[in-house]
Order: C-alpha cells, then sequence, then structure tokens
C-alpha cells in the first residue's frame, strides 16, 4: 500500500501474511453460489485469486502524526498457540521487521489501538520474552473499547470454566490481552474515544460486540479504518452479507449496509484490516451494489 496521506498525517500498511485464504462460502456463508461469476471483472485475480479462493491480507496500520505515531490493529503475531489455525500456529512472520522497514522501532509507537480483539487482531500486543508474554510496545497506552474488552473477559472466563481445553478467541485473551492489562499499559474507553486530534474511535458494533472503526480526518480530506466491518471486498456486491466470524451477523450487516452507503460516491479513503494490496479504495456504487476502487486518483 502507497502511503496514505491526509493533512500532515500519514498512514501505512504493516503486513503481517497475505495470500488467499479459503473459499468464499467458507468466509460469507450466504454468499450466492454465482457471485464471483457475475462480478469477475474487478473482484479477479486482485480479491479473488483464480481458483476462487478469497485473497487475504492480515495487516496492521500505522497512523503518524506530528505528535503521536499510532498502531491500529496488532495482527496475528510470533509464537502464539493457534492449533485451530495452521498457518498461524508458532508463527515466525517478518512484522517486526516490516514495522522497522518503515523507520519505527517497537519503542517509538505511543498508542495502541485494536478495532476489536478477536485472536487476528491482537497478537503483537505482546511478545515471547524469556518463556513470559510481555507487551512488545514498551513506551505505548493499550486503548482498548471498554464494552469490547468486557465481552472477551466474560467469554474467557466462561470457557475457563465450562470448556477448559477449548480457549475462547484461539487463546488469545490469555497470552495478548492480558499480559497488557497486568503490565498496567491498558486503558479501558468509550467506543468513541479520540485517540488524537482528528483520528477518533466511533461504534461499528456486530462483528463483535464492541467493534469500532478509526476515523481519521484533517485538513477536508478523511480515511476510515474499517477492520473487520469488510471481511472481503465481495461483501460490497450485498453489504448485507456477514461473514461467519461475526458474533451478531443481523447487527453487523445493519452497521456495514449504513457505513457503506455513507461512504459511497465520496472522497473518503477506505482501509481495512484485510483487503490485499492496494488495501487503500473508495467505494462506488455499481447497480443495486457496490464495487471496490484502487484507483484514488
Amino acid at each position: 500500500m502507497q502511503t496514505q496521506v491526509i493533512g500532515d498525517i500519514r498512514i501505512d500498511r504493516i503486513v503481517d501474511m497475505e495470500g488467499p485464504f479459503a473459499d468464499l462460502g467458507f468466509l460469507i456463508p450466504d454468499a450466492p453460489p454465482d457471485l464471483i461469476a457475475r462480478h469477475a471483472d474487478w473482484l479477479k485475480p486482485l480479491f479473488i485469486a483464480q481458483d476462487d479462493q478469497v485473497v487475504m491480507s492480515f495487516h496492521s496500520l500505522l497512523i503518524r502524526t506530528p505528535r503521536k505515531t499510532i498502531l491500529v490493529d496488532a495482527c496475528i503475531g510470533n509464537d502464539k498457540q493457534r492449533p485451530e489455525r495452521p498457518a498461524w500456529h508458532k508463527q515466525r512472520g517478518p512484522w517486526l521487521d516490516n514495522l522497522r522497514a518503515l523507520g519505527v522501532a517497537p519503542e517509538d509507537i505511543d498508542l495502541v489501538t485494536c478495532t476489536h480483539l478477536h485472536a487476528d487482531h491482537v497478537g503483537w500486543n505482546t511478545k515471547l520474552e524469556e518463556g513470559r508474554w510481555v507487551p512488545t510496545f514498551p513506551n505505548a497506552r493499550y486503548v482498548f473499547a471498554r464494552r469490547e474488552y468486557e465481552h472477551w473477559e466474560q467469554e474467557t472466563a466462561r470457557a475457563h470454566r465450562e470448556a477448559p481445553d477449548s480457549p475462547a478467541n484461539h487463546g488469545s485473551w490469555d497470552d495478548s490481552v492480558l499480559p497488557v492489562m497486568e503490565a498496567g499499559q491498558a486503558d479501558l474507553v468509550d467506543s468513541d474515544f479520540e485517540l488524537e486530534t482528528g483520528i477518533w474511535m466511533e461504534p461499528a458494533e456486530g462483528h463483535t460486540p464492541g467493534n469500532i472503526v478509526v476515523n481519521v480526518e484533517q485538513s477536508g480530506q478523511r480515511a476510515v479504518l474499517m477492520g473487520d466491518v469488510l471481511h472481503t471486498a465481495a461483501q460490497l456486491t450485498d453489504p448485507a452479507l456477514s461473514s461467519r466470524f461475526c458474533t451478531d451477523p443481523v447487527q453487523s450487516a445493519t452497521c456495514r449496509c449504513a457505513l457503506v452507503d455513507r461512504y459511497a460516491e465520496t472522497d473518503t479513503r477506505i482501509l481495512t484490516a484485510h483487503f490485499p494490496s492496494p488495501t487503500a479504495g473508495r467505494i462506488e456504487r455499481d447497480g443495486n451494489g457496490f464495487r471496490f476502487q484502487t484507483r484514488l486518483n
């Protein structure tokens, strides 16, 4: 992704993993069987590979202002026990090197926020050091939406109590969220919290109970970091289509439809957590649905 410039704010992508992920029907269970064929002119090969696998990126978005360096979403992480997702299990990926390639060290991060607390959004919150999970970003405040945090705190406690061999959310609470809280680096905030001047969280519930998006606005320009409101551009053909990973598919669809309609045919730059390179784009109307336009000029 090319650096996105919003006034004097810069947004860059830090990739953890990218490539074909799964069949569309697995990711979007209600997708019509002919969806890909009807929209192949713009979905293939960028968003849907030639074998009809959904192409997904797992990445963070780095926001730099003159005052703060902010990380949005923390991807999969290294060394995490994720046996149900073999591609994530004990990963040894280049994410930290990709961060440093942007001229940023872990010590330079001022704020970390997660659009939600699924395992593929919190992994780099921590790193393994001498057998212990410790915060990756020693000088950062980790900002979590209180509603999201409390949901996963309750879900994790329930799983520990009822099914200790099947941890909630791949066990990511214990290795990627709780250690940050125990280190005293986390703040629980309302879902409309202002992270920095011109950068604020907005509730976007449905994918998870406390899901948020992050707005960036300055000098008449705007970007919206949508997280998993959209998993794949194929959902734009019918924004009512929710992913199998949505806690409340109906609420997720309502939220997604509203946001897509709000930003369609505007200059707002849309950046999601899983669209492959070039990642940034705008939403255009396309008949009764929409499409993603990656040409920004």
